[in-house]
């Protein structure tokens, strides 16, 4: 841990000029004690030991500032804390005055700085808020002696800090103006020279000093337009846009949103639109006004100074300032607004003469409005603001129409505006186009009547340019002119009439082009026979050409619907359609189709004609020769009566295929059978019939790929035989049991029993078949074709009870199935899980009889006789002590569940349901009437008790005690001494009986009596007895 540097005051007092750290008050109600209130100011001075950058120059020689204030001289940089070495930090406002280590000083509020004198730059009361500014903006926290300029945080704090001081000195010796910009000194040093060009945190110092002086010169920015002060405000114009006075201003310090706006007279509207401010009013003001800018929620710091009571540079002991709560800090800009007045007289003239009753409408400045000459063609309008107006002549039809002028009224003087009209007239051009270029001698007419109820019918021819003109033609009235085309060639489409309106001083221009007549033609290939594409034929990717004359113009590939649309052509009467690559499994057009693109035939510009084209499909069959042998050379045995399925493949099934896509063939006497013929594709051969015994021929393809061919295929087909796989299941889920070892045997259908030998590793024969750890087995050799082999068990899989039923199986084609490599027949073999039953016995002692004792008349004594035997009522619960799983890997019972429930009978005995083999608890849930409950279990198992058993038992028994009573007596005498009782054991000869209240019927039918007596109870010598 560095040691902590604490300076005496006497030793540094020119380095307590320096308080680089800003008050941060942990909250509104904790920063400060109450005014007048009292508290000690300490000082630490940075670098501290362990401080990385020891060897920088930290502190400064003395310095003469502004105003005769002076720095003093330090070797460190010096922080000063409020209240204790780690208290808020303090900021000096005295430099180069004299601060003891731990100085006591007195709290004063910001009425203290009405005692500060201003400082040739700015009064008091500015420096007063200029710090809470700089406090507002500055450094606000505790003083750490832990701070090292190494570490980046604390480097920031102490950069801060200084900068904050820097700041709030500059402002003190008058280096701040109003506006807050720096006021360099002259004839001394600038506070900023007491930071070395050495020192290890420069960088980081003005860094912060720059941003605060940015941000606290912000905080005071009015809006461009405005000024701080009100008599100095300059004065601007508003002027009229047609509902108001109005302008807009725009403030280029980007600070409009801060302020609200008001004027000194009512009736003015703001509104804000970004960084631009519109002033508004209906009625224009009787002197120029003024607008206030007010900040809104403009706030500082408040500022608590620490001092003994007196400021100067002859003060004896340096004051020192520290942070409040923010208050309100007021910022206003001042502008001022006018409007003012002068008159417009109109003066009209007319190439007719006509000069009274034309109707001007003038506008502008909160003008907007129509007036009429008289007296010889004028008008004057009076009390306009000055400034420009426009003045517009309202149109008469005949006459040329007037501009627009603009004039400028000044204030008490009359403008004056000319107007004069003349008749009006206009040209037209027509502009004449075409697809071929010849554009020509072309005649086009125009025709209609004037604005002046004259007729128009005039005809123009277009120039080698192509233009054709009509000069000089009167307006036309509330209907335009019709200008048409005359004589078109019968290769365009005939343009549109047009309508033609002529204005004065201008042309008019249409355009007319000549639009070459075009077609497009569809063609549709469609089969020849059945309209769609046959068999695995497609009409798709044909491909055609069309042709001008003998000439190959384009190609075009048929798409998935065996049609094409082609490009656009001009119309004319060679066009052709011609097939030059059929589509798969077609064979080629060779005719040639006109298309109809005759440019009578049509009127517009784009046509559609359409041409069907139709395409035979190649066609071909299929021959097969059919014989059955095993092989062997010989001579071949025709199979009569083999029969096949044809179908197209891609139908997927013979009974999905179309009629003309499928055959029957039908094996002769020779064993020859041949389809008819079918569209191109690939078929499947599939065999459906055969001789009995024989394999079937598997599934073959044939790709009838040429037209007229026949494609032929020799087929031999051997006996049928199968290896059996035999499967062993559990009979109640139908799962595979997992067990390796059980045993069958198979027979033929004469009932004898089958044998298979195999040769490695020596010759043996076996009879009997096991299954394989997973249940199944396959045997050694294929089974001949035949029907009632028979699968016989003679080993049963353990926990499960043998089954010898015979399992009936044929060894055919269609009981066989592939399995990989091999051919296959299943037998599946069920068999039931072994189960057994729990039986229970429970037994206790019942009343069964009575003893009686002594002579009748006397004291006779009835004795309860008990008996042992079985008990009915008890009931039981059989729960699995484990999770029960069958061999077949099934979970027939879990852990802790309840598989039965029980009740004895009369006997005392109760048994289960058949249950899975397996370990279980028996517990007693409810004992008979009149016994105790039995609580403990009976832990039992069920165990496999070999494959002949269907289902095996355990057993356990149960004994209850009776429900009994226990009575306690307790006899007590009076004692007297003087008449010698109580003290002469006189209990020793008191009894008690016991006596039955009411008839007690034992199980054999004897009774003890109501008032019978069972017992009789002696007293111990403390005069107590007990009974059971």
């Amino acid at each position: 841990m560095a040691k902590l540097k604490i300076k005496r005051a006497v030793s540094f007092v020119m380095a307590t000029v320096l308080s680089l750290t800003a008050f941060m008050g942990v909250g509104a109600n904790t920063a400060f004690a109450a005014a007048g209130e009292k508290t000690n100011v300490y000082m630490v001075d940075f670098p501290r030991d362990g401080d990385a950058n020891c060897d920088g120059v930290w502190g400064y020689n003395n310095l003469t500032l502004k105003n005769g204030w002076h720095t003093g001289s330090a070797t460190h940089t010096n922080l000063k804390a409020i209240g204790s070495f780690s208290g808020n930090v303090g900021y000096c406002i005295e430099p180069g005055v004299h601060l003891s280590m731990g100085q006591s000083m007195t709290q004063y509020d910001e009425n203290y700085f009405n005692n500060i004198q201003a400082n040739g730059v700015i009064s008091g009361d500015e420096i007063r808020q200029y710090i809470g500014r700089i406090l507002q903006y500055g450094y606000r926290g505790t003083i750490s002696t832990s701070w090292r300029s190494q570490n980046e945080a604390a480097a920031n704090s102490i950069a801060h800090a200084y900068a904050t001081q820097l700041l709030i000195w500059e402002t003190i010796v008058g280096e701040r103006d109003a506006n807050f910009n720096h006021k360099a000194a002259s004839g001394c040093s600038n506070v900023k020279d007491v930071v070395n060009a050495a020192h290890p945190l420069r960088s980081k110092i003005f860094s912060y000093y720059d941003s605060m002086v940015a941000s606290i010169q912000k905080h005071t920015v009015v809006p461009s337009f405005c000024n701080r002060s009100a008599g100095s405000a300059k004065t601007l114009e508003l002027e009229w846009d047609g509902s108001k006075y109005t302008t807009t201003l725009t403030d280029t310090n980007n600070v409009l949103s801060n302020y609200s706006f008001s004027a000194t007279i009512s009736g003015v509207s703001f509104s804000t639109n970004g960084n631009k401010l519109t002033v508004s009013m209906e009625k224009a003001p009787s002197d120029a006004f003024t607008i206030t800018a007010s900040k809104k929620n403009s706030v500082r710091r408040g500022v608590v100074v620490w001092s003994e009571g007196k400021h100067g540079t002859g003060s004896s002991v340096q004051d020192v300032v520290s942070y409040a709560q923010e208050v309100g800090d007021p910022v206003s800009g001042y502008v001022k607004m006018k409007v003012s007045y002068g008159s417009c007289q109109i003066v009209k003239t007319s190439e007719d003469g006509k000069v009274d009753g034309i109707n001007f409408t003038i506008s502008g400045n909160g003008i907007n409005q129509t007036v009429t000459t008289a007296n010889g063609g004028k008008f004057q309008l009076d009390n306009l603001m000055p400034g420009v107006y426009t003045v517009t002549e309202q149109s008469i039809d005949k006459y040329v129409p007037q501009e627009t002028h603009r004039v400028t009224v000044v204030a008490g003087q009359v403008a004056t505006v000319n107007f004069n009209n003349v008749l009006k007239r206009g040209d037209l051009q027509v502009v004449k186009s075409s697809e071929d270029n010849l554009v020509e001698g072309v005649k086009f007419h125009l025709y209609g009547t004037s604005l002046a109820d004259i007729a128009v019918d005039q005809y123009a021819v277009t120039d080698a340019n192509g233009v054709a003109t009509f000069k000089d033609v009167l307006i036309s009235g509330s209907e335009p002119y019709t200008v048409e085309e005359v004589d078109t060639e019968v290769r365009y489409v005939v343009p549109e009439n047009q309508t033609a309106a002529i204005q004065w001083k201008s042309v008019t221009k249409r355009d007319f082009s000549n639009i070459l007549k075009k077609f497009t033609v569809t063609v549709t290939k469609s089969d020849k026979e059945e309209g769609t594409a046959q068999g695995d034929a497609t009409l798709a990717g044909a491909v055609y050409g069309i042709y001008k004359g003998e000439t190959l113009v384009d190609k075009y590939v048929t798409d998935a619907n065996g049609q094409f649309t082609t490009k656009e052509y001009i119309c004319d009467t060679d066009w052709t359609v011609r097939e030059i690559a059929p589509s798969e499994g077609y064979l080629l057009d060779k005719t040639i189709h006109k298309v109809g693109a005759d440019p009578k035939l049509y009127e517009v510009e784009h046509n559609l004609t359409a041409n069907d084209v139709t395409e035979q499909v190649m066609k071909g069959n299929i021959a097969v020769i059919k014989h059955t042998d095993d092989g062997e050379t010989k001579i071949e045995t025709p199979e009569k009566g083999a029969e096949f399925e044809v179908y197209l493949k891609s139908s997927g099934s013979y009974d999905a295929a179309e009629e003309d896509e499928r055959d029957t063939l039908v094996c002769d006497e020779n064993g020859f059978a041949q389809s008819k013929d079918m569209p191109y594709g690939v078929y499947t051969v599939h065999q459906t019939k055969g001789w009995e015994g024989r394999e079937l021929m598997s599934d073959f393809d044939v790709f009838i790929s040429k037209d007229g061919q026949t494609y032929r295929y020799l087929i031999n087909n051997a006996n049928f035989e199968s290896f059996i796989k035999v499967v062993k299941k559990d009979a109640e889920t139908g799962k595979t049991i997992p067990y390796a070892g059980a045993g069958f045997q198979i027979y033929d259908p004469a009932g004898n029993k089958v044998t298979m030998t195999f040769t490695y590793p020596t010759p043996t024969t076996i009879d009997t078949f096991y299954t394989d750890a997973d249940g199944q087995l396959v045997t050694p050799e294929k089974l001949e074709y035949g029907k009632g082999y028979s699968l016989v068990e003679v080993q049963a899989p353990y926990g499960y009870v043998l089954d010898s039923t015979p399992v009936s199986f044929d060894v055919t084609e269609e009981n066989a199935t592939q399995e990989g490599t091999i051919k296959l027949v299943k037998v599946e073999k069920p068999n039931m899980a072994q189960k057994g039953t729990i039986s229970v016995e429970k037994t206790g002692e019942v009343f069964f009889g009575v003893n009686v004792f002594g002579e009748e008349g006397k004291d006779v004594i009835y004795q309860p006789v008990y008996k042992v035997k079985g008990l009915a009522g008890a009931t039981y619960k059989i729960t699995a002590d484990e999770d029960v799983v069958t061999p077949d890997g099934t979970l027939r019972y879990h852990k802790g569940d309840v598989v039965d429930t029980i009740t004895t009978d009369e006997e005392g005995t109760a048994k289960s349901k058949e249950l899975y083999l397996g370990k279980y608890t028996v517990t007693e849930t409810k004992a008979p009437e009149g016994m105790v409950i039995n609580k403990d279990g009976h832990q039992v198992e069920l165990t496999y008790a070999g494959q002949e058993v269907a289902v095996t038992e355990t057993a356990t028994s149960f004994y209850n005690e009776r429900q009994k009573v226990k009575i306690s007596l307790e006899k007590m005498l009076e004692q007297d001494e003087t008449f010698g009782i109580g003290k002469n054991d006189e209990l020793k000869n008191i009894s008690f009986g016991l006596y039955a209240k009411e008839d007690i019927v034992s199980e054999s039918g004897t009774v003890i009596p109501a008032d019978g007596l069972i017992e009789i109870i002696g007293l111990t010598e403390d005069g107590t007895a007990t009974v059971e």
